[in-house]
């Protein structure tokens, strides 16, 4: 999938090329969605399905699972951050290049980097004790920032030479798109993951080198970006941009830190391992519907009732999905196969988190692009917010592994201390905007 920092709008993206931009025709969108799929398939899988890999074929632990995540979230931030100056580093060294170009430099370098972990350990899994587990440090170290740098680029492809109905259209699809190619790539990856991971990782690699082909159909540069005037927006649009914009790095918390305890919990309910990406993507498939069901409705466009859903939705979305293996008895053994009802509250709870996230990663952008805010923002920051979200969740989950291997809480209630530190985000998350709200209408209007 694209890289969570999907949010940004089309201004922030072209913040790296603005200096090199020449007047182009917009991209067709048709190369836009077929790149988007097939490289969510593979930035998708590497960053959130990794974890599924590591547990199964590289015996990590659930600690280094969450330590894996906020490791990409760091990296990722450092990435963002520094996707700017990169791209003006490459064109001070090479003035010629072209965006174009820059997107397929970055597609290569990904494609090698997923080549490591066969290299270092072949294309099965290990053996217990045999090392090898460093390889997917370097891995995640590198190729994580990478996505930070690509997908900046390719939203400013997307959204260059376009505005008004036709963006938020080509963008709403676009959401469509990305995410489906996820629910794919989980039940695609399933066969592979606890027998032949590097075959795993390679099939990912030869997706980014595919996608050189498509990139082919884009011009040079993205086309200009223009921008709606905005002086007939209603007044509460301000608010809840301020509003999406603090519910979304606090949903990516949450997000983040549900995604190293997915195989874990998966595992204490009986669910196969060549099963549990499979049942993982009930969020990503219940996201996917959301972004189509708000792509073809307005009825939610400057409704306070939006943010207000989607919050809620991923506050009980995670707390079933995290507190499912406490509906276990005593005697339950994963061996006798799929407790029913802890995996219920697990899928209804992954259904319940992902139609959430669908409804605050789209407000984020519906009204980034009706107010533009974001053309106030430095090129990359809005991306290491994301980042911050990622980074952050994992961390609780160490704080909480720790705590349990230090006996001050039982195992079997880990997942009830990450939710009450998910519970605390969301809380500081809500604080801040009614404190941002309460002070936008304090203003005097000017």
């Amino acid at each position: 999938m694209p890289n969570p920092s999907h949010t940004s709008s089309s201004a922030e993206a072209s913040g790296p090329h603005a200096a090199a931009r020449v007047p182009s025709r917009p991209t067709p969108v048709s190369a836009i969605y077929a790149f988007s799929f097939i490289n969510s398939l593979a930035t998708g899988l590497v960053t959130s399905g990794i974890f599924f890999i590591t547990n199964a074929a590289y015996q990590f632990t659930q600690l280094q699972n969450f330590a894996l995540g906020v490791l990409l979230g760091i990296t990722y931030i450092a990435g963002a951050l520094g996707a700017q100056p990169a791209v003006h580093a490459i064109r001070r060294v090479a003035p010629g290049i072209s965006s174009r170009r820059t997107v397929m430099l970055t597609m290569v370098a990904l494609a090698v980097l997923t080549t490591l972990p066969v290299l270092v350990c072949g294309l099965g899994p290990i053996e217990p004790g045999a090392g090898g587990q460093w390889v997917i440090w370097v891995l995640i170290a590198l190729y994580s920032p990478l996505t930070g740098l690509l997908w900046p680029m390719i939203e400013s492809f997307l959204s260059g030479g376009r505005s008004g109905p036709e963006l938020r259209s080509a963008i709403g699809r676009w959401n469509v798109v990305w995410s489906g190619s996820l629910v794919f790539g989980y039940f695609a990856i399933a066969p592979f993951i606890e027998r032949a991971p590097g075959t795993a990782f390679l099939a990912l690699g030869g997706l980014h080198l595919l996608s050189l082909f498509v990139v082919l159909r884009f011009p040079r540069e993205p086309g200009e970006h223009h921008h709606e005037h905005a002086a007939n927006v209603p007044p509460v649009y301000a608010d809840l941009l301020v509003t999406f914009r603090i519910l979304l790095p606090a949903s990516y918390v949450v997000s983040s830190a549900l995604q190293p305890m997915l195989p874990a919990s998966c595992a204490a309910i009986g669910v196969p391992v060549a099963w549990q990406t499979i049942a993982a993507s009930a969020w990503l498939l219940a996201r996917c519907a959301g972004f189509f069901v708000l792509s073809r409705s307005e009825a939610w466009h400057g409704k306070w009732s939006a943010p207000i859903l989607g919050g809620g939705l991923i506050v009980v979305g995670f707390a079933l999905t995290a507190l499912s293996p406490l509906l276990l008895p005593a005697s339950y053994a994963p061996e006798s196969g799929p407790h029913v009802p802890a995996l219920a509250a697990l899928l209804i709870g992954l259904s319940l988190f992902g139609f959430g996230m669908s409804i605050i990663y789209a407000g984020a952008i519906y009204y980034a692009m009706e107010v533009h805010a974001a053309e106030v923002e430095a090129g990359g920051m809005h991306e290491a917010l994301i980042g911050f979200g990622y980074a952050a969740g994992p961390a609780m989950g160490v704080g909480a592994t720790l705590a349990v291997r230090q006996g001050l809480i039982a195992e079997r209630y880990l997942n009830a201390l990450v939710l009450a530190g998910m519970l605390l985000v969301l809380t500081v998350a809500v604080v801040l905007v009614v404190r941002s709200v309460r002070a936008a209408h304090a203003k005097p209007a000017s």
